[in-house]
């Protein structure tokens, strides 16, 4: 099936990008709820957010192995070029690092609360934003090389 965003990537492709441009913004609407004490909001919806960013990964992923995404990928002109290499590497640094990163904050947050809520979240917050923002810039700079160039 094709995709909706008018390039080479089909349905799949299409979905995870739209959803990754949309995630940052989610995640600060999150926060926003954290600032204003809806803490068990910003909790399930973090969850949620994961759980939604899982699927899509796992998707994407069996899209890649299986839905002929390889093929499409060749039609870029960056198909094998350093340029492409170093964008993915640096997606892929963002992406596994933002991963167990949000999955250890998780984890660790739904342990504390609501007692014992001092190791710094907030801090750790910022920095898995910063991780994913940068997955989702790079993702989609990948996206640009891979299928709209």
């Amino acid at each position: 099936m094709g995709g909706f965003l008018g390039t080479r990537g089909d349905f799949i492709v299409d979905l995870v990008m739209t959803i990754s441009g949309f995630l940052p913004f989610l995640l600060v609407f999150t926060f926003y709820l954290a600032a204003k004490g809806k803490y068990l909001l910003h909790k399930y919806m973090q969850i949620i957010l994961f759980s939604i960013v899982v699927v899509l990964v796992v998707a994407l992923e069996w899209d890649v192995q299986f839905g002929g995404l390889a093929g499409i990928s060749d039609q870029s002109p960056y198909a094998g070029t350093i340029e492409l290499l170093i964008v993915f590497l640096v997606h892929l640094f963002f992406a596994v690092g933002s991963f167990f990163g949000w999955l250890w904050l998780i984890v660790k947050s739904f342990k504390r609360y609501p007692k014992d809520f001092d190791f710094n979240h907030k801090k750790w917050g910022k920095i898995l934003f910063f991780g994913i923002v940068m997955m989702a810039v790079t993702g989609w700079l990948l996206y640009w090389m891979t299928f709209a160039a």
